[in-house]
């Protein structure tokens, strides 16, 4: 039963440290404005759906290719040219005409604290799952 409830928790804390994405689709143009962040290091781009956004040196930025990988890429730390994109950090370099779209993921505040909200909740349920559960006192000791 220990063992159980072990595991569990350890299922629990790992699901709680996720965190959940929005991504969003940005043109190789809208892309290649991560290539220097200048002063702030943070720049705005338009998604395809028009949509403003901000990147900053903690964003998670990248690449699909026409195969449908996805390769990350280091904001502020990469370079495209009209030919390629160099992305030293990754140790990747990739043909431009190889890529489908660039995306930018950003951390949804909602979706995360939905999961680590349900992670707490299933944690404390287990927890009174065993206590309810759990065989009476037996041997030395035992009233």
């Amino acid at each position: 039963m220990l063992r159980r409830f072990t595991a569990s928790c350890a299922l629990v804390a790992l699901s709680s440290q996720a965190a959940c994405y929005n991504t969003y689709n940005v043109s190789l143009e809208e892309l290649g404005k991560a290539q220097e962040g200048g002063i702030t290091s943070a720049v705005s781009m338009k998604t395809s759906e028009g949509q403003d956004i901000v990147v900053t040196e903690n964003s998670k930025i990248g690449v699909t290719d026409k195969q449908g990988t996805y390769h990350p890429v280091s904001p502020f730390n990469f370079t495209l040219t009209a030919g390629q994109l160099v992305a030293p950090d990754e140790d990747k370099i990739l043909a431009r005409e190889q890529i489908e779209t660039g995306n930018v993921k950003q951390i949804s505040r909602v979706k995360t604290s939905l999961i680590v909200t349900a992670g707490v909740l299933a944690a404390a349920g287990l927890g009174v799952f065993v206590v309810l559960t759990a065989p009476e006192k037996k041997g030395f000791g035992a009233q």
